[in-house]
C-alpha cells in the first residue's frame, strides 16, 4: 500500500483507481485518504470489499472533505458505522466537485439517511446517489424525499432493496409532484406492491422531468398495472421503463400493451422475467402497428412459444421504429424461428436482435440464415444455447459470406457441436461479422 500511495502522490496521469477485493484495512485507507490530499488528477476512486472493518467512514469523509479532483467514489460492501455516515456526509457537504456517489451494500439506516440528507442541503455537485441495498425504510425515506422536494441538483437516485413499502412509495411520489430535477428512479426489490404504484403512477400524470424508472421486483398485480397504465397514458416525459420480474400476469400485460397504443414517450420498455406466456403478444403486437417511439423491448423469460413470436413477427413487418428485440428464454423453437425469419426479409428497422436459448436447432437456424441473405439491416445477433450442431453452423456461415450488415454473431460456449465450434471458429476469419463466444 505504500508504493500505491507513494505513487498517488507523485503520478500526473492517473484518472481512475479500482481497488476492487483489496483487503487495504482501515490503515490502508486512511493513507490512501492522505495521499489523496496532495494527488491532482484523479477522478474515479473504486472502493469495494476492502476489510474495513465498519470503521472506514472518517477517512473516506477525508477524502470528501481535502480533495478536489474526484468526480466519482464508490465503497460498497464496506460496513460503515452509524458514526462513520457522519463523517462522510461533513466531508460532502463541503465537497463542490464529486458528482456520483455509491454507497451501497453499507447497512446505511435511518440515521444515517438523516446525516446524508443535511449535507444535501448544502452540496451543490452531486447529481448521482446509489444507496442499493441499504437499511433505509419508510422512515428514511421520508427524510429523503423531503430533500427531494427541495433539492436542485440530484438527478439519479437508486435505492433498490432498502424495505421502502407502500409508505415509503407514497414519500417517494410526494416528492415527485414537486420535484423537477430528477431523471432517473430505481426502486426495484422494495415491496410497494399495488398500492405503491398507484401512487407513483398519480405522481407520473403530472411529472414531466423523470425520464428513467425502474420497479422490477415489486410484486404488482393486474390492480398496479392498471393504475400504471393510467400514469403512462397522461405522462409526457418518461422514456425507460423497467417492469422485469414485477409479478405481472396475462390479465395486466394486456393492459399494459393497450396503453402502449396511446403513449408517445416511452422508447424502452423491460416487462421480462414474468412468464405470462403467449396471449398478451397479441395486445403488444397491436401496440407496435400504432407507437411510434418505442425502440427497445426485453421480453426475457416470458415463455411467448411459437405463437407469440408469430403475432410479434406479424407486427414487426410493418414497425418501422423498434430497433432493438431481447427474446431470450421464450421456447419459441423451430416454428417460432420460422415466423422471425420471415420478418427478418421484410423489417427494416431492427438491428439487435436476441434469440439465446429458445429451442431454435439445427432446422430453425436454416430459416434465420436464409433470412439474413436478405436482410440488410441486422446489425448484432445473439444465438446462444440453441443446438444448432454442424449443419446449422454451416447454414449460418453461409448466410455470413453474402451478408456484410451484421456486425456481431454471439453464442454461447454450450451452443454448437463441438464440430460445429470449430466450424465457426475456421471460418469466422472470413466473415465480415465478428463472432464470440460467451460462457
Amino acid at each position: 500500500m505504500q508504493h500505491l500511495v507513494e505513487a498517488l502522490e507523485n503520478n500526473k496521469s492517473l484518472l481512475r483507481l479500482s481497488l476492487l477485493y483489496t483487503p487495504i484495512g482501515e490503515r490502508g485507507l486512511e493513507y490512501l485518504a492522505n495521499a489523496l490530499k496532495i494527488n491532482k488528477t484523479l477522478t474515479e476512486l473504486e472502493l469495494s470489499h476492502n476489510g474495513l472493518g465498519g470503521g472506514g467512514g472518517q477517512h473516506i469523509g477525508n477524502i470528501l472533505r481535502y480533495n478536489n479532483t474526484l468526480i466519482e467514489l464508490s465503497s460498497t460492501n464496506n460496513p460503515i458505522h452509524p458514526n462513520g455516515v457522519k463523517y462522510i456526509a461533513d466531508g460532502l457537504a463541503v465537497n463542490n466537485t464529486l458528482v456520483t456517489l455509491h454507497l451501497g451494500y453499507n447497512k446505511i439506516d435511518c440515521q444515517g439517511v438523516i446525516c446524508l440528507v443535511k449535507a444535501l442541503e448544502k452540496n451543490h455537485s452531486l447529481t448521482s446517489l446509489n444507496l442499493f441495498s441499504s437499511h433505509i425504510q419508510n422512515e428514511g425515506m421520508q427524510y429523503l424525499s423531503d430533500t427531494l422536494k427541495h433539492n436542485q441538483t440530484l438527478t439519479t437516485l437508486i435505492i433498490p432493496g432498502t424495505g421502502i413499502d407502500a409508505d415509503g412509495a407514497q414519500y417517494v411520489a410526494d416528492a415527485l409532484q414537486n420535484n423537477n430535477t430528477l431523471t432517473m428512479l430505481n426502486l426495484s426489490s422494495n415491496p410497494i406492491r399495488n398500492q405503491g404504484v398507484q401512487y407513483l403512477a398519480k405522481a407520473l400524470e403530472n411529472n414531466t422531468t423523470l425520464t428513467t424508472l425502474y420497479i422490477n421486483a415489486i410484486s404488482m398485480s393486474v390492480e398496479g398495472v392498471n393504475a400504471l397504465t393510467s400514469g403512462l397514458r397522461n405522462n409526457r416525459g418518461l422514456k425507460i421503463l423497467n417492469l422485469e420480474k414485477s409479478g405481472m400476469e396475462s390479465d395486466g400485460v394486456q393492459y399494459l400493451c393497450n396503453a402502449l397504443q396511446y403513449n408517445h414517450t416511452l422508447t424502452t420498455l423491460n416487462i421480462g422475467v414474468n412468464r405470462f406466456g403467449p396471449d398478451p403478444m397479441q395486445n403488444l403486437a397491436n401496440a407496435l402497428i400504432y407507437n411510434k417511439t418505442l425502440t427497445t423491448i426485453s421480453l426475457v423469460l416470458n415463455w411467448i412459444g411459437p405463437t407469440g413470436a408469430q403475432y410479434l413477427a406479424k407486427a414487426l413487418e410493418t414497425n418501422s421504429t423498434l430497433t432493438t428485440l431481447i427474446l431470450t428464454l421464450n421456447g419459441i423453437g423451430v416454428e417460432g424461428a420460422k415466423h422471425i425469419a420471415n420478418t427478418l426479409v421484410h423489417n427494416k428497422s431492427l438491428t439487435t436482435l436476441d434469440l439465446a436459448s429458445n429451442k431454435i436447432g439445427t432446422e430453425g437456424t436454416r430459416y434465420i440464415a436464409n433470412a439474413l441473405l436478405n436482410n440488410k439491416t441486422l446489425k448484432t445477433l445473439s444465438f446462444g444455447n440453441n443446438d444448432i450442431g454442424l449443419e446449422g453452423a454451416k447454414c449460418l456461415v453461409n448466410a455470413l459470406l453474402s451478408n456484410e450488415t451484421l456486425a456481431m454473431l454471439k453464442f454461447s460456449e454450450r451452443d454448437a457441436s463441438a464440430d460445429g465450434s470449430q466450424y465457426l471458429d475456421d471460418m469466422s476469419l472470413y466473415l465480415t461479422a465478428n463472432v464470440t463466444w460467451s460462457k
